[in-house]
């Protein structure tokens, strides 16, 4: 990718006392002259949207930032907890999602950025009814699946009287999903199956949601250029995005080296820094410390171009 087509220009670097030579510039990050977030030349940030499009943006029931991280040959994907409570900048405080329906993806990702100051470049928008759509442009998704995420999917799906995706009575293991049966596995944190109530939560949700991007990657890494060019062309006017088309093209182009990456995952805010309170937004997450999440996050970004010692 030309990375200067998105405006990825390194500034100030940031001091490293964990690379061997820190003016090496493999071993650096950049806080951004023009904004002061964190951000890399090799690291492309697009944040994902999954957005339910009720009343006036909606609310984004999904938020992923999808890191392509060239230096360290790495994807790698960062759940936000859409109930975190969180300044949103030019508004008030109140639960991750409720920027996206002041001010969609822009404000959404103004407010992650300003809150866990790292720079997010790009950003792709699905709804509910596109999700289904792309999954089964793509003939669906082989997904590992407990019996309780089973009974969980046929339960939403028959309660919902959506009777003709009914899919099987299938043991527990790799089950292949069509749009509706991933939508409902993506949204599924707990809840009554059979008649009995099972735990759940939103961390489990997210972990979902992660694991069915994995899925999918899985699915595409036994793709040739040629397919994956033709599924990008059939999905790509379900998607609003701010990427270029010359960027897409690039994103294609290098498609299978990204696909051979190794994945890693992260859901924020990290254990420790967080617990549950109830105040006007109604029941959210209280992230304690600020600034050992945002080290937490530029940790898991950039790696050794971050200092190994926590020193806020």
């Amino acid at each position: 990718i030309n990375y200067q087509d998105i405006n990825k220009k390194p500034n100030k670097p940031v001091s490293n006392n964990s690379a061997t030579d820190p003016t090496d510039p493999e071993h650096l990050i950049f806080d951004d002259e023009n904004t002061g977030l964190l951000t890399d030349p090799y690291i492309l940030n697009i944040m994902l949207f999954g957005a339910d499009q009720y009343g006036n943006q909606g609310l984004s029931d999904t938020m992923i930032l999808l890191s392509i991280d060239n230096r360290h040959e790495k994807i790698k994907m960062t759940s936000f907890l859409r109930d975190t409570y969180i300044s949103i900048p030019g508004y008030y405080a109140s639960k991750l999602n409720a920027a996206y329906s002041l001010g969609g993806a822009e404000l959404s990702i103004a407010t992650i950025e300003s809150n866990y100051g790292i720079q997010i470049d790009r950003y792709a928008i699905v709804n509910f009814e596109t999700f289904k759509e792309i999954v089964d442009i793509m003939g669906g998704v082989d997904v590992e699946l407990t019996q309780e995420e089973i009974w969980y999917i046929n339960d939403q799906i028959a309660q919902n009287g959506q009777t003709e995706y009914l899919p099987y009575e299938t043991e527990p293991g790799m089950v292949h999903l069509n749009g509706q049966q991933s939508l409902w596995y993506a949204r599924n944190r707990g809840g009554y199956v059979n008649g009995t109530e099972y735990g759940g939560s939103d961390w489990d949700r997210v972990e979902r949601q992660r694991n069915f991007l994995n899925s999918v990657m899985d699915e595409l890494k036994n793709a040739s250029l040629a397919e994956i060019v033709q599924i990008v062309n059939a999905v790509g006017p379900s998607i609003t995005t701010n990427l270029k088309n010359s960027e897409i093209t690039s994103l294609v182009a290098s498609s299978l080296t990204y696909l051979s990456y190794d994945i890693e995952q992260l859901s924020m805010p990290t254990e420790g820094t967080w617990s549950y309170g109830y105040n006007e937004a109604g029941s959210v997450i209280l992230v304690n410390d600020w600034n050992r999440a945002r080290y937490d996050l530029a940790k898991f970004i950039y790696e050794d171009s971050v200092a190994d010692t926590y020193s806020y």
